[in-house]
């Protein structure tokens, strides 16, 4: 009985957790870094993000100030292309199955041009 109801449970959660967009919140942006980064915060402030142009025109400093560092993937570090992470997705293994990025874009005077999503998978 307790298994049908924890079965349950697993197929009905999804459902609740789905993108549910919100206001960006810097602190909460930050607070949902590092083992948080496993729930849909980021992900779900991401439209408001963009869409707000809050990141359009500041600097990587002003950007790190918001919402923090960015993450280095390999091969694909230049200048002026910044990733900042937004959401980890594991499988059965320690290796994560895609993991979403901003993806910053800055011009020659270092100001960001352009923020879109950036996903590994």
């Amino acid at each position: 009985m307790n298994y049908k109801i924890g079965l349950l449970m697993l197929l009905i959660l999804p459902l609740f957790s789905c993108n549910q967009d919100i206001k960006f919140d810097s602190e909460k942006w930050k607070n949902a870094g590092g083992e948080s980064i496993l729930l849909d915060t980021r992900l779900n402030m991401t439209n408001d993000l963009i869409e707000s142009k809050t990141l359009i025109n500041k600097s990587e400093s002003e950007i790190i100030e918001l919402i923090d560092s960015p993450s280095r993937l390999h091969g694909k570090e230049v200048d002026t292309i910044k990733y900042f992470a937004v959401q980890e997705i594991y499988g059965w293994d320690i290796d994560p199955e895609e993991i979403t990025f901003l993806k910053i874009i800055f011009n020659k005077k270092g100001k960001s041009t352009s923020v879109e999503l950036y996903s590994t998978k």
